[in-house]
């Protein structure tokens, strides 16, 4: 859920009507690949993956992560919406910030 909710923040704050990269929000690339499938699959975003270029005549594997670019569509916003709505209807101590205990380090 937490996934979800960040992968279409950062669609919905950044949508300029272009893909957008989203490579960088998960370090498992294998749950983030998921977590889009699923979102592709309920129809809320477009997934734009780079086809990357093939450089195993020079002798380098194709093993490598690839960029992912995705589009928040309609029914994206429409759900991260009330994902938004009920997260701010949560009381105080169950929203509690995560950086509440940075200043001590």
């Amino acid at each position: 859920m937490k996934l979800e909710y960040s992968i279409l923040e950062h669609l919905s704050n950044n949508d300029n009507g272009k893909f957008v990269d989203i490579t960088f929000i998960e370090d498992d690339y294998a749950s983030l690949m998921s977590k889009l499938n699923e979102l592709k699959g309920k129809n809320m975003i477009l997934v734009d993956k780079n086809s990357g270029r093939d450089f195993e005549a020079f002798g380098i594997g194709n093993d490598r992560k690839k960029a992912i670019k995705a589009k928040i569509k309609m029914n994206g916003r429409i759900y991260f919406h009330s994902l938004k709505v009920k997260n701010l209807g949560k009381s105080k101590e169950e929203r509690k910030s995560p950086w509440s205990l940075s200043y001590f380090f």
